[in-house]
């Protein structure tokens, strides 16, 4: 099972809160690249199909512009986003750990930019007392680049730890690097590096590097977990979360760095994961498209991409 990025040495209370939080999602992440349909219910409505989603079954193709709404697998929604027009208020992800148990990630916007996302748990419609939530807060430069976001870590309405994260690019304008330094009080305790490469408009690496700080946030490179993200293959389509804010699924990819591939241009088609020395896991996927190039299944059809027309 793969550790996620806030493990750290010394600090096995709060890996164990947030590997609960995360139950089984990791392993359906490895397992599919989703798919949606159309229902602004929360919780995911099963039953609700908008007849115009251009993906469903004898639903009319979208010849226009669209954005993503839900993703299904198995005949389950695993994934929605609630969105007016090409504004996105709300994603809901389906937790495997327990029934009805859902990721909520609400969306807030200060002149027309994300400026806060957070999230937080559901389960039968309702917040959990243990609820753990992270709470997004982003700055951005005058290039309109996310410069700066911190993130208020907490266990029902307890505070845990707070981060910070910094974030590089190169001369083309795209992120090369994020640094997370995690603090408990006014002293820093834990690192996380997120080393991007990029190869055109897609993201071909992740280089994840964990370990300790002194309390001034110095990181102690002796303590170092790696765990390396190689997304070896993509397809020449579009990437239908493109269509969606990407300041979100960065603040998504910080959760679990998996994600990191839903920020290309194009639909990744072959991926691998290694974690310190365990073995790596080798992960396909396949697609169908539309006349649009936009992808509408799996190539077994097992999971479906369902948009909204805009």
């Amino acid at each position: 099972m793969l550790k996620n990025n806030y493990i750290c040495p010394s600090k096995k209370t709060t890996s164990m809160i947030k590997n609960n939080f995360f139950k089984g999602f990791t392993m359906m992440l490895l397992g599919l690249m989703l798919s949606c349909d159309n229902t602004t219910a929360d919780p995911i409505n099963q039953n609700l199909n908008n007849p115009n989603n251009g993906g469903g079954s004898g639903a009319p193709t979208i010849t226009g512009p669209r954005i993503l709404h839900k993703i299904v697998a198995n005949n389950m929604t695993a994934e929605e986003f609630v969105t007016s027009g090409n504004i996105l208020q709300k994603a809901i992800f389906k937790e495997e750990s327990a029934p009805n148990s859902f990721i909520i990630g609400n969306v807030t916007y200060t002149s027309g930019k994300v400026s806060r996302v957070k999230f937080g748990q559901e389960i039968n419609g309702a917040v959990p007392a243990n609820n753990l939530g992270y709470d997004f807060n982003i700055t951005y430069d005058s290039n309109g680049r996310i410069s700066y976001t911190t993130c208020a870590a907490t266990l029902g309405a307890m505070p845990t730890y707070n981060s910070e994260y910094t974030y590089t690019y190169d001369g083309s304008g795209k992120m090369t690097k994020i640094v997370e330094k995690k603090k408990n009080g006014v002293d820093y305790t834990h690192f996380t590096n997120y080393n991007l490469t990029n190869t055109g408009d897609n993201i071909t690496k992740v280089v994840m590097e964990s370990g300790l700080t002194s309390d001034s946030g110095v990181p102690d490179m002796s303590s170092v977990m790696t765990s390396t993200f190689n997304f070896t293959t993509y397809d020449s389509k579009i990437n239908p979360y493109t269509t969606l804010p990407k300041t979100f699924f960065v603040m998504w990819s910080l959760l679990h760095p998996l994600n990191f591939t839903l920020l290309s241009n194009n639909n990744l088609t072959n991926y691998n994961v290694q974690y310190q020395s365990t073995p790596m896991i080798n992960v396909g996927l396949t697609y169908l498209y539309d006349s649009m190039n936009y992808p509408t299944s799996d190539q077994s059809v097992v999971k479906k991409y369902i948009y909204k027309a805009l």
